[in-house]
């Protein structure tokens, strides 16, 4: 799942192996309570702090063209009332 979210590297290190560093990096950033666990707590507390954090695991914000396209939709609605 992750593996789309590397820049290959023409090197002979296992590309698992820098998907592994990137979770590693990104839980221990987001663990605050320093419990080796990724409570909804911390989860909640890292996301307020860094909405990018977010999408650490995968894409689950819209792209700027979505987000365009609805504001439209949504106001131009609002306008026609």
């Amino acid at each position: 799942m992750l593996k789309n979210s590397l820049i290959r590297q023409p090197t002979e290190e296992d590309p698992d192996e820098g998907i592994k560093d990137l979770v590693e990096i990104t839980l221990k950033k987001m663990d605050y309570d320093h419990d080796g666990r990724l409570s909804f707590t911390d989860f909640e507390k890292s996301v307020r702090e860094e909405n990018l954090l977010l999408e650490a695991f995968g894409t689950c914000l819209p792209d700027t063209t979505s987000i365009e396209s609805f504001e439209h939709h949504v106001f131009q609605e609002q306008l026609e009332q």
